[in-house]
């Protein structure tokens, strides 16, 4: 089965939310160039084995915040990322009562958009 981790790029903060088999891991690193070292060595303790792969999708809700820590990382690495814009980060707050932004409303919008990568059906 694909796993996902999903990132939210904050003005301060880099969230990630990890897929597992009974939900997410959830943290919050400092965005900035050590914050996305530590983001990525969080997500990859926490994905263990994934046979069926991994989709890395990065969202944001502040079109001014600084998203160049987290990319340039995961460039460096040569791993491409999906995106999640705005707008359905947004919606999945709302859909699903959640009180804030955060890695998991992008995990939860980008499963809704693309949920037959991951064996689901669109709701």
């Amino acid at each position: 089965m694909l796993k996902l981790i999903a990132i939210l790029v904050l003005s301060g903060q880099l969230q990630v939310a990890v897929q597992q088999s009974t939900g997410y891991a959830e943290a919050s690193f400092e965005n900035s160039p050590t914050g996305a070292q530590a983001l990525i060595a969080f997500a990859e303790k926490e994905i263990g084995d994934s046979p069926g792969g991994v989709r890395i999708v990065v969202g944001w809700v502040d079109e001014g915040a600084p998203g160049e820590h987290i990319g340039k990382a995961l460039d460096d690495l040569g791993i491409k990322t999906g995106l999640v814009p705005p707008d359905d980060i947004q919606a999945a707050i709302a859909e699903n009562q959640l009180t804030a932004p955060s890695a998991r409303a992008v995990a939860l919008a980008d499963e809704k958009r693309f949920g037959f990568l991951y064996g689901r059906k669109k709701k």
